[in-house]
């Protein structure tokens, strides 16, 4: 068997010369006839062979059409031509090679898909040609593409976020933009991708939700105005009474009384308003240390009641108690005072003449439920989501007439939460309000 390219060329010259030597001599017809036929079916084994050469050749490119459309790495048996040289086994290892490469890329994806989706901001990256090339799971919802391919930023609905898209793609620099979309406020920051040449190659748009910092901003500005708004009125009133007394009326003993009067008391609105507003800021900010005792709720309340009986005792109102046993608790006697004397005084202020104050105790499992029921003027029903927070007031004038601030609720609800436990309220208009403070009995350290 020849299997050598160079044993296969001298076969052929030698029978090439022998013929010739033959078609030279006298007797040649036999010999002739043989040369031919052996050069004959060396030409067939030749051509068998070659067609075999082909077909594996239309193998590997089967396999190559495979491994691009389908992703299958099967190996190919190596391609012998000749004993020195191995085509297939070469093949198989550059198919190897690619294969370890595909699977490391693959696994890099994954990670970048794991890493991606677990953040809760949006993120997309676009290539050169303005497809988005690949988007986290929260970007997908974001822009209703449940299965997100490779489709051009300019299918993006929402006109804002098709213009940032396009501006990354434009400018080619760092860039920042503040948008909005379904009631949520983001900032994008896009950074561009450069090739190793330095060429830009895309770019990759990341979104921050700053909602609840705009939240926040809002929340600081009606602050201020709120602050502002309450120190300007005894501010007012304390200019103006020393004007009206500078310009005379201190000579009447009478009128200067009554200003003096005036300015005493709104001197003393603001002393309470910015105690009140040092404590709620101390109570946010986590400042305030409690001294946690064991308290008796029972003598507790009693303590409120007999503070507030003379208040009450001026509209004949009636203040009961109610409660089957003593309930103890672990809290700050102090704090938990202070609590419960604002929900009382409360009540007082927005019940009418003849009317009775319950405060009604009970054990809720492994909590303490405590009751202030009045029968008071009631609250709105649109107002109840708000009344906790700061300067928020239902009646706004009868408040202030009483001498309120905004934010004893507020303060209330703070030093509650500070306890572990909770405040809620149910009430009706002109039938009454029923607050009730929810407390553990043994608070967590």
């Amino acid at each position: 068997m020849i299997d050598s390219r160079h044993e296969l060329i001298s076969f052929y010259i030698v029978f090439t010369l022998l013929l010739i030597t033959n078609l030279y001599s006298q007797n040649n017809s036999q010999v002739t006839i043989l040369f031919l036929l052996i050069l004959l079916i060396l030409m067939i084994m030749q051509y068998g062979r070659s067609m075999t050469y082909l077909n594996q050749l239309k193998k590997y490119d089967e396999v190559a059409a495979n491994i691009q459309e389908h992703r299958d790495w099967s190996n190919i048996s190596p391609l012998v031509i000749e004993q020195q040289e191995v085509i297939g086994v070469q093949y198989n290892k550059l198919m190897r090679l690619i294969q370890k490469q595909e699977f490391r890329n693959r696994r890099n994806m994954q990670i970048i898909s794991i890493i991606t989706n677990s953040i809760q901001d949006p993120m997309v990256i676009l290539n050169i040609n303005g497809e988005l090339e690949y988007a986290n799971n929260r970007f997908k919802e974001w822009v209703n593409m449940s299965a997100l391919k490779r489709v051009s930023f300019q299918e993006v609905k929402n006109e804002s976020l098709r213009k940032i898209l396009e501006d990354a793609l434009i400018c080619e620099t760092t860039r920042k933009k503040q948008l909005e979309i379904n009631q949520k406020y983001y900032i994008s920051t896009a950074h561009p991708i450069f090739n190793e040449r330095e060429d830009f190659n895309g770019a990759v748009i990341l979104f921050h939700d700053i909602t609840d910092i705009k939240k926040y901003e809002s929340l600081q500005k009606e602050f201020f105005g709120n602050v502002s708004h309450e120190l300007k009125t005894p501010i007012s009133a304390i200019k103006g009474c020393t004007e009206i007394l500078l310009n005379g009326a201190k000579n009447d003993p009478q009128t200067c009384d009554e200003f003096l009067t005036i300015i005493q008391d709104e001197n003393n609105r603001m002393e309470q308003l910015v105690k009140d507003l040092l404590l709620i800021n101390r109570y946010e900010h986590d400042q305030i240390k409690h001294n946690t005792d064991r308290v008796c709720l029972n003598e507790l309340l009693t303590d409120c009641i007999v503070q507030t009986l003379n208040i009450a005792n001026l509209k004949n109102q009636k203040i009961m108690l109610e409660a089957t046993e003593d309930y103890s608790l672990d809290g700050d006697y102090i704090k938990l005072q202070h609590c419960f004397l604002n929900l009382l005084t409360n009540a007082i202020h927005y019940s009418g003449e003849d009317t009775t104050i319950t405060i009604r105790i009970r054990q809720r499992g492994s909590n303490i439920e405590t009751q202030v029921i009045d029968q008071g003027i009631g609250i709105p029903a649109a107002d109840i989501p708000h009344i906790f927070e700061r300067f928020y007031r239902v009646d706004r004038a009868r408040s202030r007439h009483t001498g309120g601030t905004g934010l004893g609720l507020s303060i209330v609800a703070s030093i509650i939460e500070a306890h572990g436990g909770n405040i809620k309220v149910k009430s009706e208009l002109n039938k009454g309000s029923k607050f009730i403070v929810t407390l553990p009995q043994k608070m967590k350290k």
